[in-house]
């Protein structure tokens, strides 16, 4: 007996929480921000030109949430979206220097901001000539913010909410010679805001993330400044609620085929709206429901969906000629700046394509779906690329959770996902190559397959299906 008392003794010294009761786990959170506003002179997605100057900085701001046992960063980043290179670079970084095997990088998705993202030829130059230095800093900020916010994490309780939100509004109008990017009144939106509130032992909010679908192209080509579109007035509309205290962070959620409204009504309307999603987000914060400490479950899957065939050889040489052809034409009669890029664009998209359908190899684009949960209080699920709104509502619908918070555009974002009944559809993000189209705008070139809709769901649900159980690391 008394070997066994001194070996427990030997335990209770040097193995630490040995010797305390079990008990519910204790939650962690820390914040951090960084500004990465881009210089002078640096293209815009939607402007297309150089910008002229900044309206309003551009932020990463992160939140690390622990349990003791393993964390996950969730990274909010005021920039149109990432290519996967970035991404993982980021990630992979963020994982040697603070041993947080999850990092959620999630892009407001602002059109004028730099492109960062793999859409078109010309947008992408900038990046990979001068602009390495500062996307090299971008970087080393957004691995700093992790750092930092987990160098300081303290135990918090977590609340959800949501109320009823409407920034934007469908932009796939059926007509009779089909489906043309207009608001269309009558389409699927995701009417409300999610909000994740991160409250500090003395009870006050530490942190609000909150989450919308609708893309940030209120500002878009009417201005060459620098913004985050309406999630920057609706981040200081909660903060001013809150105080500066409290740290603020939007999401873009499932809003592949939502624009934000007015399109191109400039910065006076876009703070109109993101004043009036702030007051909502402020609400949901404010009436928020405390989640119960439970063990933070965090997995993710990978996998591709097929791209459909290549348009013959003999198609993608018309069809590239004919835009040599525009192209010649716009530079001899057009003075109009954006008419030129998008027709010079267009060659070298064509080009790119014509190269691709010669050898002949299939193509496939990668999927990632990561999610974090507490029991089944609450999941946040988050997927990459432009997703369209139906994914969230069928989520929001399906899940096993008593609240669901979605969001797109996570760790990658090369292409649009639109349903399968969207693709028969046609539309500017749902047609194939080698019209004008996204999907020729996206690096990959081409379009997904009907049927990537039923393989998403699938994985979605062997995630929600696998709750609890030990994931083997990849």
């Amino acid at each position: 007996m008394a070997y066994i008392a001194v070996f427990l003794l030997f335990l209770t010294w040097a193995v630490p929480g040995f010797a305390e009761p079990a008990g519910p786990p204790r939650l962690l959170a820390g914040t951090s921000q960084a500004e990465i506003t881009p210089p002078l002179g640096t293209p815009l997605l939607g402007a297309l030109v150089g910008n002229t100057g900044v309206h309003d900085a551009l932020f990463a701001r992160t939140l690390v949430i622990g349990d003791g046992a393993q964390r996950a960063a969730i990274v909010c980043l005021d920039l149109v979206g990432m290519d996967f290179a970035t991404a993982d670079e980021i990630r992979a970084r963020v994982r040697e220097r603070c041993g947080i095997a999850t990092t959620l990088l999630c892009s407001t998705h602002t059109h004028s901001a730099p492109f960062t993202v793999p859409w078109s030829v010309e947008g992408g130059r900038w990046l990979q000539g001068e602009g390495q230095a500062w996307r090299k800093q971008m970087m080393e900020r957004v691995t700093e913010t992790v750092a930092q916010a987990a160098a300081n994490l303290t135990e918090a309780t977590l609340r959800v909410g949501r109320a009823p939100a409407h920034a934007g509004l469908n932009r796939r109008q059926q007509t009779p010679k089909g489906v043309v990017m207009k608001p269309n009144a009558q389409g699927p939106i995701v009417p409300w805001v999610d909000v994740l509130r991160v409250d500090g032992p003395d009870g006050r909010a530490r942190a609000i993330l909150f989450s919308h679908a609708a893309h940030p192209v209120i500002v878009h080509g009417a201005s060459t400044l620098v913004s985050a579109d309406y999630p920057a007035s609706a981040v200081d509309t909660v903060r001013r609620q809150f105080g500066s205290s409290t740290a603020v962070m939007f999401a873009q959620a499932c809003g592949a085929n939502i624009n934000g409204e007015p399109l191109r009504g400039g910065f006076e309307a876009a703070q109109r709206a993101g004043e009036a999603l702030g007051r909502a987000a402020a609400k949901a914060a404010a009436e928020s429901r405390p989640l119960a400490p439970a063990r933070l479950d965090i997995r993710s899957v990978r996998f591709d969906l097929p791209l459909q065939d290549w348009p013959p050889v003999d198609v993608c040489r018309q069809a590239l000629e004919k835009g040599e052809a525009t192209l010649a034409q716009a530079k001899a009669r057009s003075n109009d700046e954006r008419t030129w890029w998008y027709a010079q664009d267009n060659v070298g998209c064509l080009r790119d394509l014509l190269a691709k359908a010669t050898r002949g190899e299939p193509g496939t684009l990668r999927f990632d779906i990561n999610l974090l949960a507490l029991g089944d209080q609450f999941c946040l699920l988050t997927l990459t690329h432009e997703v369209f709104a139906e994914y969230q509502l069928w989520a929001d619908r399906h899940a096993p959770f008593r609240h669901t918070m979605v969001l797109g555009y996570t760790n990658g974002c090369e292409s649009y996902v639109p349903t399968d009944a969207d693709f028969a559809l046609g539309g500017y993000e749902a047609t194939a190559s080698p019209e004008w189209c996204a999907a020729l705008r996206y690096c990959h070139r081409q379009a997904l397959k009907p049927g990537a809709e039923r393989q998403i769901r699938e994985q979605m649900q062997s995630l929600w299906s696998a709750r609890g159980q030990v994931q083997p690391a990849r």
